[in-house]
């Protein structure tokens, strides 16, 4: 299944290398589209590329990788185990519930604070309580992965959605937010629906014969205990030695976090889950509060002024916090780079309230991390094709994306939903991140009316995260399918049609803004 994605991303950096050779170059200005020659990308760009998408873009890797970190000493403490078994035993028999509480959590949390990357701390914490409620591998990545996805098309203050289009489009946060009220509330019932319907959940059945032959057989396993307990130590010792030999490595378990089988805290004392609850709470606070620009999206600036306030304290004229905090983000301005900061600090206050030494804590860490790391490398060469159009954007000589939309543009005069969102969906291919797609496509919007920019807002930023639930080079999409292990054919025979309805869905609201 890894495989499959790295074909998958790998045929889409091909159709963008063969388009590169056909579509020329343009540039947008004053309503007036000038076409360029063509820009072709070379045949030694076809290695160099990828590997400068893994450059440019490791800082999501590093997340990735961490978060993998985290839960490999997460797991090791046996608080992870502890908590989803707890939480599987109070909902098996409602575990549907689960399913749409955790689909609900996901959108709004999605919705209201657009830190995509950041949310994927949740995911494996919400998986491991769907799988041990017997849900196959879809049906968790529907629901937690896809859930973040869906709360971005009904973005309502998410600043990495809407605070994007407000900031590039010169709107307001608050623009038809009741229309986007309405779409996450469809869109979020809809995927619970669908979920429900289609989710394969394992049953466990015993029948009476089998009951009865169990018995039988324990029976005479109690005979020969001794016998057995012996033989079973001398082959499974065997056994192991064979397997290391040939694989140079331990059997891997089908955990999420780590890679190889792990002695756990739990397997030697009873473990409280409350401290962790407590941290992990604490650590999703001050990401969500630091993490989120408060200033750019309501204007508020106390944690500048707070910032501002403590670099000045001084003792004998000297600026202790401005020297001891030196290079650290004020609240607000943090980026992934502080959260995987943030990370590692928490698992490693986790590992020592939980009484880890030194070795486990490092071991367990670097456990998580590789198990990760396929996950943090195909989420890096997901923006191959966006490393190459923000290179051109840079020297200023147009792309191939500026040559089609201004082509589609001069199609009609003014705002046409319908051709704005066909834009928006071919751009998202090229540009698999909301900013550089506004940034492209400010160019074209400029010249729409008051009323229909406020519309075209809403449309752009949920159009283009609708295309990221389908799209080979969504960066979400690919993290999700990487750690679940589901091909990309198999999500898109699942998930499809609701991307269909919720296009249409956005098509028909947008629609019904603009004759308003």
């Amino acid at each position: 299944m890894k495989r499959n994605i790295l074909k998958v991303i790998g045929i889409s950096f091909l159709v963008f290398f063969v388009l590169s050779w056909v579509i020329p170059t343009g540039t947008y200005s004053g309503g007036k589209l000038t076409t360029n020659s063509i820009s072709p990308v070379g045949l030694i760009d076809l290695f160099n590329k990828p590997m400068s998408a893994i450059v440019t873009f490791a800082l999501y890797g590093v997340v990735f990788t961490v978060i993998g970190g985290f839960y490999g000493v997460v797991e090791k403490i046996g608080v992870l185990d502890k908590i989803t078994t707890n939480w599987s035993k109070a909902f098996e028999k409602n575990a549907n519930k689960f399913v749409i509480f955790t689909i609900v959590l996901f959108t709004l949390l999605s919705s209201l604070t657009g830190l995509i990357i950041p949310l994927f701390v949740l995911v494996p914490l919400f998986a491991a309580t769907l799988f041990k409620l017997r849900y196959d591998k879809v049906t968790v990545l529907a629901s937690t992965v896809g859930a973040i996805m869906v709360g971005s098309i009904g973005s309502t203050y998410g600043f990495n959605i809407t605070g994007y289009t407000k900031n590039l489009l010169s709107l307001d946060m608050n623009n038809q937010i009741w229309a986007r009220i309405v779409l996450l509330v469809l869109l979020t019932v809809l995927l619970c629906v669908v979920v429900i319907k289609s989710s394969k959940r394992k049953e466990v059945k015993e029948t009476v014969s089998e009951v009865k032959s169990s018995k039988n057989e324990t029976k005479k396993v109690s005979e020969t205990k001794k016998s057995s307990v012996n033989e079973t130590k001398k082959t499974s010792k065997k056994t192991t030695k064979k397997a290391v030999k040939k694989t140079g490595k331990k059997p891997n378990t089908k955990n999420m976090a780590v890679s190889k089988p792990v002695k756990k805290v739990s397997d030697k004392k009873r473990v409280k889950t409350t401290a962790f609850t407590i941290i992990f709470i604490l650590m999703l606070i001050v990401t969500f509060v630091g993490m989120y620009n408060w200033y750019y999206s309501f204007n508020i600036g106390l944690f500048n002024d707070i910032h501002e306030a403590v670099m000045k304290v001084k003792i004998s004229d000297f600026a202790i916090f401005e020297s001891l905090l030196s290079g650290a983000s004020q609240f607000g301005y943090w980026s992934n780079l502080e959260f995987a900061g943030l990370l590692v600090f928490t698992s490693m206050v986790i590992a020592l309230l939980y009484k880890l030494s030194v070795n486990e804590y490092v071991e367990s860490f670097i456990r998580g991390m590789k198990k990760w790391m396929p996950t943090a490398i195909y989420v890096c060469l997901a923006n191959v094709i966006l490393v190459v159009l923000y290179q051109a954007m840079q020297t200023g000589t147009g792309t191939l994306v500026d040559t089609i939309n201004g082509t589609l543009f001069k199609m009609t005069d003014g705002f046409n939903p319908v051709i704005t969102a066909l834009a928006t969906f071919v751009s998202s291919f090229f540009y698999n991140d909301l900013y550089y797609l506004l940034a492209s496509m400010s160019a074209y919007t400029t010249g729409f009316a008051k009323g229909d920019l406020k519309v075209a807002g809403v449309l752009i930023q949920s159009i283009y995260a609708s295309a990221m639930l389908i799209l080979p080079v969504s960066t979400t999409l690919i993290a999700g399918l990487s750690i679940f292990d589901v091909s990309y054919k198999k999500w898109i025979k699942y998930i499809w049609k609701f991307a269909l309805i919720a296009i249409l869905i956005v098509m028909i609201l947008c629609g019904v803004l603009t004759l308003m």
